[in-house]
């Protein structure tokens, strides 16, 4: 082996550990647990069930306070449900996966997977600055602000989990959330229901079906794969 063909394969080493610095084999595996399809659509599927009727219901009844108390309770029940078993869900497939990886994993390991080492210079100051920027929002009364806010953070931080984890699906609740929090800014007030859908329940559906698309491309390339090795 000469010293060229030594170079070149030290150079290519080298790119390989800048390559896996950069795309964090945990996060990979973590944010695409098995049963994330079926958590993203059962989320979009409760946040229609809760926004849509509850549009149409401040249009029939000229605003929320003044929807009948029944129905106030119905949909309040949809949003608790969903975050209550929908959060419980969320935390046991990420749990489930990170143990299936590491059995000595815990709780805190799924949370340093998404938030912590060289990221928690990023997503606490976001973390931060969708905080103090909701709070400000209910301050001077414009809480529906907050949906825009919360939605373009959340962009964000998917659009670097994206990157990090090589997961292109992410990329779809990145930009999704960044487009319709800015959009949604102008005219959140005025129908602040209708865009709590248009921005999360279609960044869940949309985020669902991205990741079909990914998993058969995977899916396909892994086939190809095995036909050219003869596998």
């Amino acid at each position: 082996m000469d010293d060229d063909t030594l170079r070149r394969l030290s150079a290519d080493i080298e790119e390989l550990k800048r390559a896996v610095k950069r795309n964090d084999p945990m996060l990979h595996e973590v944010a695409a647990p098995p049963g994330w399809i079926a958590f993203s659509l059962v989320a979009a599927i409760c946040i229609t069930m809760f926004a849509l009727p509850a549009h149409w219901l401040v249009i029939h009844y000229g605003s929320f306070s003044q929807i009948p108390t029944g129905y106030q309770i119905a949909l309040f029940s949809v949003l608790g449900l969903f975050l209550v078993m929908g959060g419980a869900f969320k935390v046991r497939l990420l749990l489930g996966r990170i143990v299936e990886l590491d059995g000595t994993a815990g709780f805190l390991r799924v949370i340093d997977s998404f938030f912590g080492n060289r990221m928690a210079h990023e997503t606490i100051p976001l973390g931060l600055g969708m905080l103090a920027g909701s709070v400000y929002a209910f301050y001077v009364g414009h809480p529906w602000f907050a949906l825009s806010i919360t939605s373009f953070v959340v962009g964000v931080m998917s659009n670097r989990i994206a990157l990090r984890a090589n997961l292109r699906s992410y990329y779809v609740i990145g930009y999704w959330g960044v487009i319709a929090g800015l959009v949604a800014m102008p005219f959140v007030e005025r129908a602040p229901f209708l865009w709590l859908f248009i921005i999360y329940g279609g960044m869940f559906f949309a985020f669902a079906a991205a990741q079909i698309v990914e998993k058969s491309a995977a899916s396909r390339d892994e086939k190809l794969h095995d036909q050219a090795t003869g596998s």
